[in-house]
């Protein structure tokens, strides 16, 4: 028996993001029968697919100015509708698999750990069709993102796990801008909560996609108003504090300690990042050429 919610705001179901979206959301509810997935939001499209695959729909969302979903309200309305004791937002794009509910029994079999924060790096991968659900989708959707795919920087945090009745006091963060994320690493730092590595444990797939609908990803994340604003709900960036894990398990199953030397684990990580930067030109290219041919 699971226990575990997973909840999201999607997007408009349009084209690849569409495509990408349908794919995420259905690798969720697949995981297992007892995993509630709750989908928040009316973006066009996110009712009608809420409805064809029987997952809960909160349409009710506040937004800014500009009309992007306010993560404090996300958060409340789940908790308000949530019937589990682990809770995980995890971002529109990303593939999971039963993984991660292994990483909640080994974290309610630690009986030292209380509340947490549980985090991991993504594998990026190119996905450009719908995922055959009906065949070994968890083996062949791992196979292929590890084969082609690669894992993304530690500062790309696009999943939270924790136990209910945690951050129940969030900044009204604009939701898919910058910043609101390493906030929640360094919250949890900062009231000393174990955040805990799920990296080696839970397979969290990205699929690769543009960011047009922000005006790009720089705009998205550093320098568009609405990352501005995040940065100063946040009080700063927090790369590095934001970013690292205090804890994980072992192969054996063990939780210990990690991220000894914060700074080594930063620099360690940064040809990654630089690299991840430099491939996301070209896979907007390879995008183009993959929806010009399916046209």
């Amino acid at each position: 028996m699971s226990n575990l919610t997973i909840f999201s705001v999607p997007k408009a179901f349009e084209g690849h993001t569409g495509v990408i979206q349908a794919n995420a959301i259905q690798s969720w509810s697949r995981i297992s029968e007892d995993v509630q997935v709750l989908l928040v939001g009316d973006d066009p499209g996110v009712k009608e697919f809420a409805t064809e695959h029987s997952v809960p729909h909160i349409p009710e969302v506040k937004r800014n100015e500009r009309g992007t979903p306010m993560l404090d309200d996300v958060f409340r309305t789940a908790f308000e509708n949530c019937q589990t004791d682990y809770m995980m937002f995890v971002n529109c794009d990303i593939v999971l698999t039963s993984s991660v509910l292994e990483f909640i029994r080994l974290i309610d079999a630690e009986n030292a750990v209380e509340d947490f924060l549980g985090i991991g790096m993504r594998v990026d991968f190119d996905q450009f069709d719908r995922i055959d659900f009906e065949a070994d989708w968890q083996t062949e959707i791992k196979d292929k993102a590890f084969r082609d795919g690669e894992y993304a920087s530690i500062l790309c945090k696009d999943y939270f796990i924790f136990r209910r009745g945690q951050f129940t006091d969030i900044p009204a963060f604009s939701i898919g801008r910058g910043n609101w994320d390493s906030w929640m690493v360094s919250e949890a730092s900062r009231r000393k909560l174990p955040i805990i590595d799920g990296t080696n444990r839970v397979f969290a797939g990205h699929q690769n996609h543009d960011y047009d609908h922000v005006g790009g990803r720089m705009s998205a994340y550093l320098s568009g108003d609405e990352a501005r604003k995040n940065i100063e709900l946040a009080g700063g960036r927090h790369y590095i504090k934001g970013s690292l894990a205090t804890h994980a398990f072992g192969k054996d199953g063990k939780f210990k300690k990690v991220n000894q030397f914060p700074w080594l684990t930063f620099l360690r990580d940064s040809p990654r990042l630089f690299k991840q930067l430099l491939s996301f030109w070209s896979w907007k290219s390879k995008s183009n050429a993959e929806v010009s041919s399916a046209a």
